[in-house]
């Protein structure tokens, strides 16, 4: 369940961002988020490893009788309640039979926290391990995720409205301001009924955030689920998986798409999914201008990674990814 690095630049660019520039901290004393799992879950803290060490710090307790990951994500990205509301979404996706990750409780609580390392606090969820494997940039395995993806998307569950307020451009880094610029004129050329395809979307849809289990893509790492455009998530795979080294991506897409719509016949228009690449730039860049110290030479990257994402949506390219 450890999550997947993605072999190219884009995605390791990021992973690599986030561990070595936090803004949160310059180096996290790894013994004290060990140490406080260590007394939730009654384990040694040596029974407790680190897994990431990025905005949030995943940690991995394996003992005798258990095997958990414990997430711990910062109050100012992910508050009291937002973990809450992500605990609530996964039991009741549990509950309707969805293949995701499970919530822990420990002593009867699902939130765990919260503890001031360095200075700066968090709040924990901690989640039962997925014994499986790694899902890979193949048709089969893009076929399970779309199939359990479309699961996700279909389910009824009541979730609040989240509408997030537009980004000033005084909170960018001035490096990335033009192109911030140029992603969001160019999603406003795009006229998309914002009442079409709404529902539970995943908000990080790829297939590093999956495990092969008895050959259902079992589907974590719903720290960013929200009601909101399906189209997101559809874009998401098709941005991540551009960054893939493979000579298949459009067999692997399609393979995607069938098995979406062996368990839905939701359709995706390609003005959707052009919006949601942009929107998924555009997110990319509050959430490093948030949580990452920008250097110049990190703006710089952030921005070539943003101008391949514009040059996309408005190519031919794109074409081999429409939803047939």
């Amino acid at each position: 369940m450890e999550p997947r690095t993605n072999k190219v630049h884009i995605l390791l660019f990021y992973q690599c961002l986030m561990a070595q520039q936090n803004l949160l901290g310059e180096i996290s004393n790894m013994t004290d988020f060990q140490a406080h799992v260590g007394s939730w879950l009654r384990m040694e803290p040596c029974d407790v490893q680190m897994v990431t060490d990025g905005v949030n710090k995943n940690l991995r307790a394996r003992s005798t009788n258990d095997d958990v990951f414990i997430r711990f994500s910062p109050a100012s990205l992910h508050s009291p309640s937002d973990l809450e509301s992500e605990a609530n979404t996964l039991k009741k996706l549990i509950s309707l039979d969805v293949p995701c990750c499970e919530i822990v409780e420990v002593d009867g609580r699902q939130i765990l926290g919260p503890v001031t390392v360095n200075e700066i606090e968090f709040n924990a969820l901690v989640i039962r391990t997925i014994v499986g494997s790694p899902l890979a940039p193949v048709p089969a395995d893009a076929k399970a995720f779309g199939r359990s993806l479309a699961q996700v998307h279909r389910a009824s569950v009541d979730l609040p409205i989240v509408t997030k307020p537009a980004t000033g451009e005084d909170r960018i880094h001035p490096t990335l301001r033009p192109i911030f610029r140029e992603l969001a004129e160019q999603a406003d050329r795009l006229r998309v009924d914002p009442e079409v395809n709404i529902g539970i979307c995943h908000g990080d849809a790829w297939l590093g955030n999956a495990i092969m289990r008895d050959g259902t893509a079992v589907v974590f790492d719903f720290e960013f689920t929200k009601v909101g455009a399906l189209a997101y998530d559809i874009a998401t795979f098709i941005w991540a998986l551009r960054a893939e080294q493979s000579k298949e991506k459009e067999l692997i897409f399609n393979s995607f798409v069938e098995g979406y719509r062996g368990e839905s016949d939701r359709g995706f228009r390609q003005d959707e999914l052009k919006r949601s690449l942009l929107q998924k730039e555009i997110n990319n860049i509050e959430f490093l201008c948030e949580n990452v110290t920008m250097s110049r030479e990190v703006g710089l990257a952030t921005a070539r990674l943003a101008r391949e994402t514009i040059d996309f949506v408005l190519g031919n390219e794109i074409s081999r990814f429409s939803w047939r």
